[in-house]
């Protein structure tokens, strides 16, 4: 059996030795690509920005136009799934991913297919994506009325060492593929524990952005230590080493710096407004860092500290004698805004339930009698019925370096002028037909005043957006002559096609 089995072997071997080689007859030469990618390597850009790579190309006889062209990138470090930048030979398209981490790397792919038959031509790249969000203006803006999205612009006015602008838009969405559920109605940007973040709040969350990449960073009861039940948040606010939320009808208070949570509650049986006059200064004397008016039992209150060290105890005001108002006594009032003057004085913008009048009712800052603290004391109050059109206004602004406050009332902006005995009204701007201001503020450098301002414009710009047609816009106005509250329309800033716009904050 042996045997018949290697004689039939051996004329199987035979037979195809004896056959005629004819594999390469009717056939084509196939053609190769050759990818140069000299001088091009590892890749990096900056978020937000055009990554363009062009490598040279050799088709070996063949033309550009006998093969396809494909770029595709993970859609992140050591992920599989692929997301298609382009189909040219060349590649220039926008990233938006999140930076990277130290040592990870998208895999960008490039293929190069020949149409007549089929065969790829494959170069991989390793991209670093980089941080490109700095120091600028966080845009909060809604398309649909029921979730917004962030922007970023940085140009010279707000950037330290800026040369040109940039407007990143819809970061938020980019980098989490989701929008915020809510209008956002207010943003912070702090330091809150390691992490620098934007904290923002809508009429029923309280959320966490960390600005390191624009990622979500908790919500909610994810920000406290104690769950407290629905949410309802009213304002945001700061002091020296000390953050505050404003929610519920509560004063929540910690220095975010040393806590990576929020507290409970303040224990106290007074009302929290919206609007609280605020002191963040750090000085020799400050002693009331906190002043507020409660609306449900018609007086104000004063705070000293929110530190473990100082009286965390919230007070309502004294009978004061010969005082220019009576804060213990002053029933039926709304808030409309709160502040701080040039003089660090507290100021508080309030309108009568019953008459409509409008007045505004200045404080001291209280006085350091070691060992004990005596309030601020009433100074003055100022009526403002004549005011142009006062009974409609919104969108009260108080200037922190001048005896300013910038108000909207109809189609026009107006900066009222408090530092003499009778205050004067000047019209500063005129809104084009149609257009509604959406956001109204002076412009602080991010982390000011707990971190020097390093720009010029520090306090020096007026910020507003506007709505109108569909669409939003945000104007930048620099100031001129220091106490006229002037604005240079000449020289402002405008930036377009937003949804409306809800909120506006600096960042560091």
């Amino acid at each position: 059996m042996k045997k018949v089995s290697l004689y039939i072997a051996g004329l199987l071997s035979l037979l195809y030795a004896c056959k005629k080689d004819d594999s390469t007859l009717n056939t084509q030469h196939v053609g190769s690509v050759y990818i140069d990618t000299a001088g091009i390597g590892a890749q990096s850009v900056y978020q937000f920005d055009t990554l363009r790579i062009r490598p040279n190309l050799q088709f070996d006889g063949q033309v550009e136009s006998d093969f396809t062209y494909e770029w595709k990138i993970n859609m992140a470090p050591n992920d599989t799934m692929y997301q298609v930048l382009g189909t040219a030979r060349a590649l220039a398209a926008e990233i938006r991913f999140r930076p990277n981490s130290a040592s990870q790397y998208h895999q960008l792919v490039y293929t190069v297919t020949n149409k007549a038959n089929g065969l790829r031509y494959i170069m991989p790249f390793k991209i670093t994506v980089l941080n490109n969000i700095g120091e600028g203006l966080v845009i909060a803006d809604s398309e649909d009325g029921r979730e917004s999205d962030i922007s970023h612009l940085m140009m010279p006015w707000i950037t330290a060492n800026a040369t040109t602008t940039s407007l990143k838009r819809n970061v938020y969405s980019s980098i989490n593929h989701g929008k915020i559920g809510g209008i956002v109605k207010q943003m912070r940007y702090y330091r809150s524990y390691t992490t620098d973040v934007i904290t923002g709040i809508t009429d029923s969350s309280i959320f966490n952005i960390k600005t390191l990449d624009y990622t979500f960073g908790g919500k909610n009861n994810d920000l406290f230590f104690a769950p407290r039940g629905a949410f309802k948040p009213q304002s945001l606010g700061s002091i020296y080493q000390g953050d505050l939320y404003i929610g519920e009808g509560k004063f929540t208070g910690t220095y975010m710096g040393a806590s990576p949570k929020y507290p409970t509650p303040f224990d106290n049986n007074f009302a929290i407004p919206t609007q609280l006059a605020l002191n963040p200064f750090n000085y020799d004397g400050l002693v009331v860092r906190v002043n507020f008016y409660d609306e449900v039992h018609g007086h104000f209150v004063y705070l000293s500290t929110i530190a473990s060290y100082g009286d965390r105890e919230m007070h309502r005001y004294p009978v004061q004698a010969g005082a220019a108002f009576n804060a213990n006594n002053l029933p039926g009032k709304q808030n409309l805004a709160a502040g701080l003057s040039v003089d660090k004085d507290f100021l508080h913008l309030l309108k009568d339930k019953t008459t409509g009048k409008v007045s505004l009712y200045i404080f001291s800052p209280g006085i350091d009698d070691y060992p004990d603290i005596i309030p601020p004391s009433p100074k003055s109050v100022i009526d403002l019925t004549n005011a142009p059109g006062i009974a409609t206004a919104h969108h009260f602004v108080f200037a922190e370096d001048q005896n300013v406050m910038y108000y909207v009332s109809g189609n026009k902006v107006y900066a009222m002028l408090y530092g003499t005995a009778t205050p004067t009204y000047h019209e500063r701007y005129t809104l084009a037909a149609g257009e509604e201001v959406t956001v109204l503020q002076v412009y602080q450098q991010g982390n000011y005043p707990h971190i020097e301002p390093t720009l010029s414009t520090n306090n020096k710009i007026l910020i507003m957006a506007t709505y109108s047609g569909g669409k939003g816009k945000l104007y930048l106005f620099p100031m001129l002559n220091l106490g006229l509250g002037n604005l240079d329309i000449n020289n402002r800033k405008e930036y377009g096609d937003f949804g409306r716009i809800s909120s506006v904050i600096s960042q560091k």
